[in-house]
This record gives structure tokens, C-alpha cells and sequence, in this order.
């Protein structure tokens, strides 16, 4: 399962949701639910924003892999 990393990006940085909402133009209620993992796919156009917005430069920084446990 891939999963994004925003969470973590913003506590590093000292930010929050609603400052990367205003930062990026992307809805508040997009970012939140790119934040907590609860959105199914994610807009290329989006991933750029945040990733520009954050400066970050390698797409590892933002979304990582997650072995789904079996039953």
C-alpha cells in the first residue's frame, strides 16, 4: 500500500494543514484527507503543489511503500 508522508512533513516543518492548503491553492479538506491517509488517489497536479510547496525533490520524501499485513 502506498501511503503519503505528509503528516510528518508538516510536523517537521512546523506547519499544519490549513498553511499547506493556503500554500498549495488545493482545497483544505483535500489536504486534510491527503494528510490522514483517507484519500484513494492523488492528483499528479496536487502531489507537484505539495511537493513545491515543501521543497521537496524526490517523490521517496513524500509517498512510501507499506507492505500489506495478510490475514
Amino acid at each position: 500500500m502506498l501511503r503519503l508522508k505528509i503528516d510528518k512533513l508538516l510536523h517537521d516543518r512546523h506547519m499544519n494543514p490549513n498553511q499547506l492548503s493556503k500554500l498549495t491553492g488545493i482545497r483544505y479538506p483535500t489536504v486534510l484527507d491527503m494528510c490522514n491517509n483517507d484519500s484513494k488517489a492523488w492528483s499528479p497536479d496536487n502531489l507537484n503543489k505539495i511537493m513545491v510547496a515543501l521543497e521537496i525533490e524526490n517523490v521517496n520524501e513524500l509517498i512510501e511503500y507499506e507492505k500489506e499485513q495478510e490475514d
